[in-house]
């Protein structure tokens, strides 16, 4: 097991900031480590008349179209659960009533710290926030059958983050039903 010994932010930009990190090792010895530290995420499964929310957007990053949750940052002082109220009214102008945690995911990554709060909703009122961010309008809201999510998944055709918040929700409500959706 590693020891931190100091750490210190040496970059810091509106995305992430990077840490610089000094370890000591099992053996008693010292190594360098270096984090991507990046603000929580807050992502909603949004289920409405039994079929599933989603958003198709461009991502910058991928060079391309991808499905995507209502998800975004968790600001300063923010919790997730509110993070999560505002990104779905922002994204696909729902408000969610009876929101869930499912589940909290560390990110996977070994120079990568972020966590990621998977919610469930399934009852909503009209309530949609303008942040007046140029990109909102690209936003394509699709509402897709359990059954086509599941195809999506199988396909990998769905980023990894947001395939696990997915997954959780089916079992969730597989669960809940006992077996069937």
């Amino acid at each position: 097991m590693e020891n931190v010994i100091y750490s210190k932010i040496v970059f810091e930009c509106p995305v992430f900031k990077v840490e610089e990190a000094e370890v000591k090792l099992p053996d008693g010895s010292t190594a360098k480590r270096w984090y991507i530290v990046k603000r929580d995420t807050a992502a909603v499964v949004c289920l409405k008349d039994n079929r599933v929310i989603l958003t198709k957007e461009y991502r910058s990053a991928s060079g391309g179209v991808q499905w995507r949750l209502p998800a975004g940052g968790v600001h300063e002082g923010e919790d997730p659960a509110s993070a999560a109220i505002r990104e779905t009214r922002e994204e696909i102008g729902l408000e969610p009533l009876d929101l869930k945690l499912l589940k909290t995911y560390s990110s996977p990554s070994a120079t990568t710290k972020q966590k990621i709060h998977c919610f469930l909703a399934t009852q909503f009122k009209e309530n949609p926030l303008t942040t007046g961010e140029k990109d909102e309008q690209y936003i394509k809201i699709k509402e897709l059958t359990i059954q086509q999510v599941e195809n999506l998944l199988a396909s990998r055709e769905i980023p990894d983050g947001i395939g696990r918040c997915l997954q959780a929700a089916l079992n969730e409500l597989k669960k809940n039903s006992r077996g069937s959706y």
